[in-house]
């Protein structure tokens, strides 16, 4: 079994890159990369890219134009891969090339499943490029692109879903930003204190102001005195007598902030402020 056409293939193993070269009716022979013998290391998308970069360098007279590219990855090394897509695209323009999965193809060799020791280099060369670089084996590589394929797809659905899921949390994120800045602040000073205790002394003067989107701060007093219990009784029938919209307003200013969770509300205005919170 023997490739039509010169044929370089790389092995991404475990952040681990090793290379073959494979003639029209001979055996893969083993290639130096950037001077490594066997295994080199390849951690980065940069290394993935200096070192096919070094092989063509190297090896560009004998692969002449019409040569393959195939690339074997593991689910190891899947994502460092993927981050070097873009910038292995103009060493690969021009080429036939293709990846595939290495799991797959070592367990049709006999490998274990689930198996983390990397194989000999010998065995790799002698079972698994083989059945890789197999012309005449046209069911076994048409399931091998239908997997890739498929992989593809899924791969492609997840980041549709991936982008989907993040712009929703941005439109949530705005929502919330502008509702933050539609609050009045100069309401959000007369009825905190009435809601929470010592409220001020986790949101001072220039939090608010920067969360208002008020360029200066506010002068609050640090500690903030807190009101008499006749002014305390008063700004809380006040705030009782609120439209419904403006106490959710102030209520959900407070919810959606990190320092809520060291806040606490007064007991007479616990239960309202929990069902607001609850809307």
């Amino acid at each position: 079994m023997t490739s039509i056409c010169p044929t370089l293939i790389l092995l991404l193993l475990d952040q681990q890159l090793a290379a073959w070269l494979a003639m029209p009716g001979g055996a893969p022979r083993e290639q130096r990369i950037e001077g490594e013998a066997g295994w080199a290391p390849c951690r980065t998308g940069d290394t993935l890219v200096q070192g096919l970069d070094d092989l063509y360098n190297r090896l560009g007279h004998e692969l002449g134009a019409g040569h393959a590219l195939e690339l074997l990855c593991d689910d190891a090394s899947r994502a460092l891969l993927t981050t070097a897509l873009p910038r292995l695209a103009p060493l690969l323009a021009d080429r036939d090339w293709q990846i595939q999965r290495w799991e797959p193809l070592a367990a049709r060799c006999g490998r274990p499943r689930g198996e983390k020791r990397r194989p000999a280099r010998d065995w790799i060369a002698e079972q698994v490029l083989p059945l890789l670089l197999a012309s005449d084996d046209a069911h076994a590589r048409q399931q091998m692109q239908t997997t890739a394929q498929r992989e593809h797809a899924g791969l492609t659905e997840q980041l549709q879903a991936e982008r989907a899921r993040l712009l929703r949390e941005n439109d949530t994120l705005r929502a919330q930003n502008d509702a933050v800045r539609q609050v009045d602040a100069e309401r959000l000073i007369v009825f905190l204190p009435a809601l929470f205790a010592r409220v001020f002394s986790e949101v001072g003067g220039q939090d608010l102001a920067l969360l208002t989107g008020r360029p200066e701060p506010y002068s609050l007093q640090n500690p903030y005195p807190e009101p008499s219990p006749e002014t305390l009784h008063e700004l809380q029938r006040r705030f009782r007598a609120l439209p419904r919209e403006l106490q959710r307003q102030v209520v959900g200013f407070m919810a959606r902030l990190p320092q809520r969770g060291r806040l606490k509300p007064r007991p007479e205005m616990r239960e309202l402020i929990l069902q607001i919170e609850s809307e």
